[in-house]
């Protein structure tokens, strides 16, 4: 996974995680997504996703944050083999770390580091990722899916 999208460039507030004003240990969140935020992806697989939540686990140090993100969900799309429309389910998580440095740094897929200045994260991508990543290229019915031993 990758860039995060910052909270400056966005309007829509609904995703953002403030993590300066929390308390140092485990936080748990839960994040709504419905068919307004898949809609406005330009990714067309996310189109048949249902509403879902997102739910964080935040690690907060004093230096660092862990955020572990994990969802279930249920995407309607069309059988590869027999064309037939039936709902798929689909999971995902992931765990990113974040540190604080002089700059924004986003080149290591698994460490996002932030400005010190730095006192919220727009999650928007990162929930966009962990869903598009949990979507199968060969979208197959169960009934016609061959069990490997």
């Amino acid at each position: 996974m990758h860039a995060l999208i910052r909270s400056s460039a966005m309007k829509n507030r609904e995703n953002i995680l403030e993590f300066s004003g929390l308390a140092l240990g485990e936080h748990k969140l839960e994040y709504k997504l419905n068919k307004t935020f898949f809609s406005s992806s330009e990714i067309s697989d996310l189109e048949g996703i249902h509403s879902t939540v997102v739910d964080v686990i935040l690690k907060k140090a004093n230096h660092m944050m862990e955020l572990n993100l994990s969802f279930s969900g249920n995407l309607d799309t069309v059988c590869d083999i027999s064309n037939d429309p039936f709902t798929l389910e689909i999971s995902n998580k992931f765990s990113l770390i974040v540190r604080f440095g002089e700059k924004y740094n986003d080149d290591n897929p698994e460490i996002l580091i932030l400005s010190h200045r730095e006192y919220e994260i727009n999650l928007n991508q990162l929930f966009f990722e962990l869903i598009a990543l949990s979507i199968p290229m060969q979208r197959i019915k169960p009934e016609y899916q061959i069990e490997e031993e």
